[in-house]
């Protein structure tokens, strides 16, 4: 298993510049089961501490509410989207061996790196590597809502706009962010997972036969409903207005539904054929299956109102 790295000390190096009592400290899930541990260590440092139990699924989702409880929220394992005074965001970082690489076998010889942050980290590190073996390696920075180069979100692919590598590597665990890199760029996409040391290349059919799917299913339906996200980095009320008014114009009246949290239970009282996604873009590719009807993006809405073909699929971005 490789080593998770997480300063905690540096943290409070950065605390003692401010004048706080009372901290709050908002996980993603996968890190809550540390809860009690980090609470501990800031609690035996004098500080008083609020656990965040809202679900958390990116920088784009910081607990605005705990926010104001609290002198100081700390935001663990995202880098920045929005910059408060008083947040501070904490890496967690995956610590891996770049010689791990050394059976790795690309056909191509120009590749672009890409990685959630938790690998993108030591992408500078692979570079060296795989141009020693012989790579042309292409790492770019992205938009501002991406901090490192080569780092992909799940919304976020902009440090492969207009790449000019032949072929793309992939280093991290799951296969969400290279099956969106493969659609977002049209090349081949490769996975490297460091945890299991997995090379392999990612296929993205049964990927676009559930979307095809979903968005057949939803053509049969009536009635619809997009939907909107209060959270800070996902709201997109104006994409939201303009998509109401296209189906408008093509003889689908579709309603607009605003809520905090995007999932099955809060909407299973909604007796919609289908909603449209305007928040995190996961939650239409990850949770597909937890939903009892379609969940389209916003290209798959156009798609089933004949703005766009197939031919046409973008994964749905937030910039």
């Amino acid at each position: 298993m490789r080593k998770r790295k997480m300063n905690l000390e540096e943290v409070l190096e950065k605390l003692k510049g401010k004048n706080v009592k009372r901290i709050g400290i908002q996980l993603p899930d996968g890190l809550k089961y540390k809860s009690e541990d980090i609470a501990e260590f800031f609690e035996k440092n004098g500080y008083d501490v609020i656990l965040s139990g809202s679900a958390c699924y990116g920088a784009c989702d910081l607990d605005l509410d705990l926010l104001k409880e609290v002198d100081v929220l700390l935001h663990f394992a995202h880098t920045p989207i929005f910059e408060f005074e008083n947040v501070i965001y904490v890496p967690y970082y995956v610590d891996y061996d770049v010689e791990d690489l050394e059976d790795v076998k690309i056909e191509e010889k120009k590749i672009a790196l890409i990685a959630p942050v938790q690998y993108a980290w030591k992408l500078p590190e692979v570079k060296k590597f795989l141009e020693s073996k012989g790579y042309e390696v292409e790492l770019k920075a992205g938009s501002k809502r991406v901090k490192m180069p080569g780092q992909v979100l799940g919304c976020n692919y902009t440090v492969l706009r207009d790449s000019r590598a032949d072929a793309v590597l992939f280093i991290g665990d799951g296969l969400f962010h290279p099956i969106g890199a493969k659609i977002y760029t049209g090349k081949r996409v490769y996975r490297f997972c460091p945890l299991d040391k997995e090379f392999e290349e990612v296929e993205v059919e049964d990927f676009i036969k559930k979307r095809i799917l979903s968005v057949s299913k939803a053509m049969d339906c009536e009635r619809g409903a997009i939907l909107v996200s209060k959270k800070i980095g996902q709201k997109r009320l104006g994409l939201a207005l303009s998509l109401k008014r296209k189906a408008k114009e093509r003889g689908k009246n579709v309603e607009i539904i605003y809520l905090d949290e995007i999932n099955p239970m809060k909407l299973e009282n909604f007796l919609y054929g289908y909603f449209v996604n305007t928040a995190c873009p996961r939650i239409s590719y990850d949770d597909i299956d937890l939903f009892k009807v379609p969940i389209l993006t916003p290209q798959e809405f156009e798609i089933m109102l004949g703005l766009r073909s197939w031919d046409e699929y973008e994964m749905d971005e937030i910039l």
